[in-house]
């Protein structure tokens, strides 16, 4: 994950909204399970059904370790208790959530979320030393085992890649990437049998290359993360909120000077990265990109904004005051904002345990506006 000067999502000033009750959706009655101190680990987004996985962990001392999915647009959450001891990483990508177990000391066994259960993916995978692991999918729906070792002085990563091809993990290749970002590894719109990692192109139809052939000219401390949009078109995000933009495939760069306020609202007197800042949401932004805009600007309570990058421009999509209040006075942060599918949105609030039982508490954005806040209770996995 690259360095940020701007605090990361879950750190997030945040403003006030008044949350007249949380009404719990009718379901089984369950233990609580967490509250507004827990915090959920997000472990992968199926782009294809909008599904997200959750991680959570105990309750108090005897309580036990959940898995928490989250049906598309958010309608249904259900709880999972006992994953396997030692999952880590998930995938971003068009197939259901794939994460991973160590099996030895250079030995990895990927699982994935079939049946509502964790099961073995392939044969297990002999791995080199690696700092990070980034399951993924290609946009032919195979899936991928993404390495990373340490990143380098000038900021390169040593990246190695594997294919699943029956039952066995293929390796197709290793490189040196830069500009890695959140999430490590997505499918490449340059090939549908091949994954990007930074500025790397896997596939199985050839060698490992680049497919930018430069970045913007910055600084280290400035340094960011490279967004694939189409083939051609991408998008880098440095450290501190800059967005610059290419159409060539990183031949030429521009900056973008877009805000969602329009230029006259943003003077010399705020400062990006203090009053107001702009960060990538969770997911995969092949095709556009969304970015969210943290304004604090005003004495009036902080702000979350939505924006999309089209072919005819820059759209501001949605507007909402950041904090949640809940009935009992308690104060819920926007903790992760998230993109499971197309241009639908989810900004969650974190838990809650209320007397029907523990549930998130989030809104949607459907593609037209924010919805309110909501309560959705756990419901017992099936």
């Amino acid at each position: 994950m690259n360095d940020r000067q701007r605090p990361s999502l879950p750190l997030l000033f945040c403003a006030l909204a008044l949350l007249s009750a949380i009404p719990a959706a009718p379901a089984q009655a369950m233990p609580p399970l967490c509250d507004g101190s827990t915090a959920l680990t997000l472990i992968g987004i199926d782009t294809t059904s909008g599904r997200l996985l959750f991680s959570v962990p105990p309750l108090g001392p005897q309580g036990r370790r959940w898995v928490i999915e989250v049906e598309p647009d958010a309608h249904a959450v259900r709880a999972y208790p006992d994953p396997p001891a030692g999952l880590f990483s998930g995938s971003v990508g068009p197939g259901p959530v794939i994460a991973a177990v160590r099996c030895g000391e250079d030995c990895l066994q990927p699982m994935r979320w079939e049946g509502r259960a964790w099961k073995p993916l392939g044969e297990a995978l002999t791995t080199p030393t690696a700092a990070n692991v980034t399951p993924t999918y290609d946009p032919s729906g195979a899936p991928w085992i993404v390495l990373q070792g340490a990143a380098g002085a000038a900021g390169t990563v040593k990246t190695w890649a594997y294919r699943l091809q029956g039952p066995e993990w293929q390796s197709r290749g290793s490189m040196e990437v830069t500009a890695v970002g959140q999430p490590s590894a997505l499918p490449a719109p340059q090939r549908k049998d091949g994954v990007l990692c930074g500025t790397g192109l896997f596939s199985a139809s050839g060698h490992p290359e680049a497919w930018v052939s430069g970045l913007p000219d910055l600084p280290k401390e400035r340094r960011g993360q490279l967004v694939a949009l189409t083939g051609t078109t991408a998008a880098y995000v440095s450290a501190d909120g800059v967005v610059y933009l290419s159409d060539d495939a990183g031949k030429k760069w521009r900056r973008s000077t877009w805000t969602p306020w329009g230029s006259n609202d943003v003077v010399g007197s705020w400062r990006q990265g203090t009053d107001y800042w702009v960060d990538l949401p969770f997911g995969d932004h092949q095709g556009a990109l969304r970015l969210v805009w943290f304004d604090r600007r005003t004495p009036k309570g902080e702000t979350i904004l939505l924006s999309e990058l089209r072919q005819s421009g820059w759209a501001r999509l949605g507007e909402t005051l950041s904090e949640v209040r809940t009935k009992s006075g308690d104060s819920l942060p926007v903790t992760q904002v998230l993109v499971p599918k197309g241009n639908d949105w989810i900004l969650l609030s974190g838990c809650a345990a209320t007397d029907a039982g523990s549930g998130l508490v989030l809104r949607v954005f459907d593609g037209r506006e924010v919805s309110p806040p909501k309560f959705v209770a756990f419901t017992p996995g099936e």
